[in-house]
Formats: C-alpha cells, sequence, structure tokens
C-alpha cells in the first residue's frame, strides 16, 4: 500500500516526479524538446540586465527578466522583449507567457502588446501575480 511523505530535501522526488510527468506529456503530446533562451543586456563586459526563457513546443515562457536600475527607462527593455521574442519566433514559437508581480511590470508588458488573461491575489502586502500572453 504506498504512504505520503512530506520532505524538505526535494531533489529525489522533483527528479520522480519530473521523470513521470514527461514520460506522460510525451505520450499525450509527443517528444517535445525544451530549448533555453537567453538575452543579456551588457555594459563593456558586465551583464547589467536580461531575459531567460525555455520554449517548450510552439510556447516561450519567459522566466526571468531583470535591469539593472540605473539601465531602466531607457528603452533596453523594449529591445531585450522584442530580442527573446525574436529568436522564439526563429525557433518555431507562435506565442508568449510571462508572469509578473503587480510590484514588477505589468503595465511594460501591456505595453508591448500582452494581454493579461488572470490575476493570482494572496501574496504579502496586498501583492497581485499578472499572467500575460501575446501572439507571436
Amino acid at each position: 500500500m504506498p504512504t505520503i511523505s512530506v520532505e524538505r530535501t526535494i531533489g529525489t522526488t522533483k527528479k520522480a516526479v519530473l521523470a513521470g510527468l514527461g514520460a506522460y506529456n510525451d505520450e499525450k503530446f509527443g517528444k517535445q524538446k525544451v530549448k533555453s533562451i537567453a538575452v543579456a543586456l551588457k555594459d563593456g563586459r558586465k551583464i547589467v540586465g536580461g531575459i531567460v526563457g525555455h520554449l517548450w513546443s510552439t510556447v516561450l515562457f519567459i522566466q526571468y527578466f531583470w535591469i539593472e536600475r540605473k539601465q531602466r527607462g531607457k528603452g533596453h527593455g523594449t529591445k531585450l522583449i522584442a530580442a527573446i521574442e525574436d529568436e522564439a519566433r526563429r525557433l518555431g514559437a507562435i506565442r508568449v507567457h510571462v508572469d509578473t508581480m503587480s510590484f514588477q511590470a505589468p503595465g511594460f508588458y501591456r505595453s508591448c502588446g500582452y494581454e493579461e488573461f488572470g490575476t493570482l491575489d494572496g501574496y504579502p502586502g496586498g501583492v497581485t501575480r499578472h499572467s500575460f500572453t501575446k501572439s507571436l
């Protein structure tokens, strides 16, 4: 009889869950390769901003997006988002998905043509998580 255990060290369980989920998804959806994409903003050799995402099937999931404070408000974000979208298109993407917090960049994503499709309340301090998508 299977038992349930709560674990604080997740490595072994995470590995088993990912393998099982991957096999199930492959069975239902066909084998899909994940392609990682990173776009950097550099000042000389120093990275002062960038975006990291993963392309799975035909959807780019933007995972991380950061720009150093003194580089903000200069149009770099718009150029970075355009660069990762262009690369994703080149690799076959037809859609982008991104989540951002209310104190981060919901207005930025709206200004770049992203459509909000959901919010999640319940974070401390009245913060809301916003989910956006865009067709490429």
